[in-house]
């Protein structure tokens, strides 16, 4: 079985499955190329959900070559690779000493200022990041690398909400496939909406045909704005803030609605992971 390619990626632990009831809600956005608006998404999410004054952190997953603090215009002096070093005296607490809060509210933990660092990103720090970023914020929105490794899997095994960004090319959809072929092996199909970016470029695949193809359920559409969207990356500054009236703004604030009624007052039940990976 497919699943089986994962045992020797992820060491579970009987711990690693319990779920954080009635705490802070982690919404993965996830790909499995690059270059579809991932980090667009997931930004532009994290403030249209703290417009809803909720306490809400973006955590870039994306431990190589994470752009989440470039998207944002920030510059902090410490990354997760500092709190992985620091791992044994992590808790609720000192958690937030490594947090930089953006103008609009939000709270970004960074990725590592260089590749090589992401070596230094384990499992079991996810674990403890993930327990404790659910103590102090409403939403955690992890803008989670490309593909799939063994932290990207922690991520998802905690996610609330799993949302994979695609783009209605033949590439793009043809590795989102994939991608939702393993999430749903791993039993999280219920935790799964598609992010379909730029729905309505010119393409051979139409967007309403996205669904059937890939077999999934519910479909965010983000219409095409790559001026606006090129240009709100380019400068810092997310497009839900600088251009909040334009149709891309309106998508993504729709979605961080629908999000908001999904997750309040959900009761957390037991993930995917430790099942299937608990299979002889």
């Amino acid at each position: 079985k497919r699943v089986n390619l994962f045992r020797g990626i992820l060491l579970m632990t009987e711990s690693e499955n319990l779920i954080y009831e009635d705490q802070g809600k982690v919404i993965a956005v996830c790909g499995s190329k690059g270059g579809v608006g991932k980090t667009s998404i997931a930004v532009n999410l994290a403030i249209a959900l703290s417009k809803t004054n909720a306490d809400v952190a973006i955590v870039d997953g994306d431990f190589q070559f994470g752009n989440v603090s470039l998207a944002l215009d920030m510059h902090p002096t410490m990354t997760i690779k500092e709190m992985a070093e620091q791992m044994n005296k992590l808790d609720e607490y000192s958690v937030m000493n490594y947090m930089f809060e953006h103008e609009s509210g939000i709270q970004l933990l960074a990725a590592p200022s260089r590749p090589e660092y992401a070596d230094l990103i384990t499992p079991e720090l996810i674990e403890l990041l993930i327990k404790y970023l659910k103590k102090n914020f409403a939403y955690i929105i992890v803008d989670a690398g490309d593909g799939m490794d063994a932290t990207t899997l922690k991520i998802l095994d905690h996610a609330d909400k799993i949302l994979p960004v695609t783009t209605p090319d033949i590439a793009s959809l043809k590795n989102t496939k994939l991608l939702i072929d393993i999430i749903q092996q791993l039993d999280m199909a219920e935790e799964t909406e598609l992010v379909l970016n730029r729905h309505n470029i010119e393409s051979l695949i139409k967007a309403d045909a996205v669904n059937k193809m890939l077999e999934i359920n519910h479909i965010y559409y983000i219409p095409n704005n790559i001026k606006i969207c090129s240009h709100a990356m380019n400068i810092g500054v997310p497009f839900v803030t600088s251009h909040s009236k334009t149709d891309v703004a309106k998508a993504v604030f729709k979605m961080a609605q629908s999000i908001v009624e999904q997750t309040q007052g959900r009761k957390p039940k037991k993930k995917g992971l430790g099942k299937i990976f608990s299979k002889a």
